[in-house]
């Protein structure tokens, strides 16, 4: 008797609607584009090259912007077997070796303005030459080629993936130590895909999708798979633009050329659409925003220009948690978008519950989903922490729950949130820890009205001793070149002082410091 075989939930499920209804809906990048039908023929053909060529079962690393090749490989190398790791080219080069040593890649895609990166990583025999492939057509850097390798595939053969297969690694982004990979398999991933989709679709609220929208997401895709736009968009067949690297003026020009209608963004990305001459030209798109607190002067910009808001609640830990929305008809779009950034419902199939401290003073934000991974790979302590026995995932949230919305009050952790993007304080002040003159350093945010926070630097010097600023960020500077930290986390000011605030154990009580700052 034959073994019945089931349909499994794996990516190239999300094509299949639109290959039927949508076809020759697009994909644009830059002045160039593709079909959706187009997009999977090259999706079939890259799969079956990589299956060829790898097998099955390796960690695949992609150091690019988001482009259509990228978008081929978000699907193609989880379809054939093997899993991608969309690189955070946002870190120091240090930190991305580490991370791509970590992730055991067997193969590297990059494009040229990642070059000396990669050069260092041949050199480090992280990876052999062999395996790594320049992505730009015409490319002079010597490594082997993308479009060459995508010639040996076929679009005739089938896809050798499972749903229970690993399809993507991610890594969280640091803020509480080093980055900790996590793994997605397709089905938890097109279950998140999915409670995104019913998020945006399902329930009243601002900034809601459907299949005649034209979409750009400014984020890149190693965050969530640029918060899984490239996803969503094939599942629905809308048009999709990319425009590479964030760059304001090509990114306003970009909306105006595609005629885009829903964008997703970060806050400091959406500040500067705001502020350009261009803005005016907005009313009625559509702007998911998330990844920081959103400032009340970013809303009420957004408003004036007739602009839609709505926020997005997340981690790389745990993918899609809820999403902003309406519980009623509000008929002012500057109370819209305050009610649909000031908390989210929670995703389909999820669940929440708040844990109060020993205190009763703090509400810590526990989450369980289906699409929620097990653990963190290969780090069982930091797993313990962060996913207790029943599958909860302590998000280190601060919130509470009102009128079935979830509200998010802060970090517990000492985090700062810079234009969205973490500063991993403990690392900028284990390197300014460094200038002989400092006894100890202790970096706190500050609120910013454009970047949400920016990092102060408190100081104690040893006794008898001074430092000047100036010989702070020359040393500071130092470590940027030698790829330790990155440019954006160095402190916007040091502020001396004669005494740490020291906690009950003798650790620094930063809760005084961040007093201080707002006095």
């Amino acid at each position: 008797m034959q073994k019945e075989m089931d349909v499994g939930l794996t990516l190239d499920r999300l094509f299949y609607q639109t290959l039927l209804r949508s076809p020759e809906k697009k994909i644009h990048y830059k002045g160039t584009s593709t079909t959706y039908h187009g997009l999977f023929q090259n999706v079939k053909r890259f799969s079956s090259a990589m299956s060829a060529k790898y097998g099955e079962g390796k960690a695949i690393g992609v150091l690019d912007w988001n482009t259509i090749p990228y978008m081929q490989m978000l699907f193609g190398i989880p379809l054939s077997g093997n899993v991608i790791h969309p690189v955070n080219m946002r870190l120091p080069p240090e930190e991305i070796i580490r991370t791509i040593s970590m992730a055991n890649d067997e193969a590297l895609f990059f494009s040229e303005e990642f070059l000396p990166i990669v050069r260092k990583i041949e050199e480090m025999k992280i990876i052999r030459r062999d395996n790594i492939y320049v992505i730009n057509d015409g490319s002079s850097s010597g490594y082997n080629s993308y479009a060459d390798l995508m010639k040996t595939g076929s679009e005739k053969d089938g896809f050798a993936s499972r749903e229970t297969d690993t399809a993507s690694i991610l890594f969280t982004s640091g803020t509480t130590g080093n980055p900790k990979q996590i793994a997605y398999s397709h089905k938890k991933t097109t279950m998140a895909i999915w409670s995104i989709l019913t998020l945006l679709s399902a329930y009243p609220g601002n900034s809601r999708i459907n299949s005649s929208d034209v979409i750009f997401s400014l984020i890149p895709n190693y965050h969530l798979w640029s918060w899984g736009t490239p996803y969503v968009a094939t599942m629905i067949g809308a048009d999709y633009v990319m425009d590479g690297r964030f760059d304001l003026q090509l990114t306003m020009d970009a909306i105006r050329m595609n005629k885009v209608t829903w964008m997703s963004m970060v806050p400091t990305m959406l500040y500067g659409i705001l502020s350009h001459p261009d803005a005016a030209n907005l009313s009625g798109l559509k702007v998911l925003v998330g990844g920081s607190p959103i400032p009340s002067g970013i809303v009420k910009a957004a408003s004036n220009k007739g602009i839609e808001l709505t926020s997005i609640y997340g981690f790389s830990d745990g993918l899609i948690a809820g999403i902003g929305s309406l519980s009623e008809n509000v008929p002012d779009l500057y109370e819209r978008n305050t009610l649909s950034t000031s908390g989210v419902i929670p995703a389909p199939l999820s669940e929440y519950r708040i844990r109060k401290s020993s205190d009763g003073k703090i509400g810590e934000i526990n989450f369980r989903s289906p699409w929620l991974p097990s653990g963190y790979v290969g780090d069982d302590q930091k797993t313990a922490e962060s996913f207790d026995s029943e599958r909860w995932f302590i998000t280190g949230d601060a919130g509470y729950i009102l009128d079935g919305k979830v509200q998010i009050s802060d970090r517990l952790k000492d985090l700062i949130k810079s234009g969205a993007e973490f500063i991993p304080s403990a690392m900028v002040e284990s390197v300014m820890s460094d200038i002989p003159e400092i006894e100890s350093v202790a970096i706190v945010g500050s609120p910013d009205s454009k970047w949400g926070e920016r990092p102060i630097a408190y100081i104690k010097t040893k006794q008898g001793l001074t430092v000047e600023d100036q010989n702070i960020m020359s040393h500071m500077a130092n470590q940027v070149k030698e790829g330790k930290i990155q440019k954006w986390w160095i402190p916007d000011r040091f502020v001396r002082i004669d005494a740490m605030p020291l906690t009950g154990t003798g650790k620094i009580d930063k809760k005084k410091l961040r007093n201080m700052v707002g006095e």
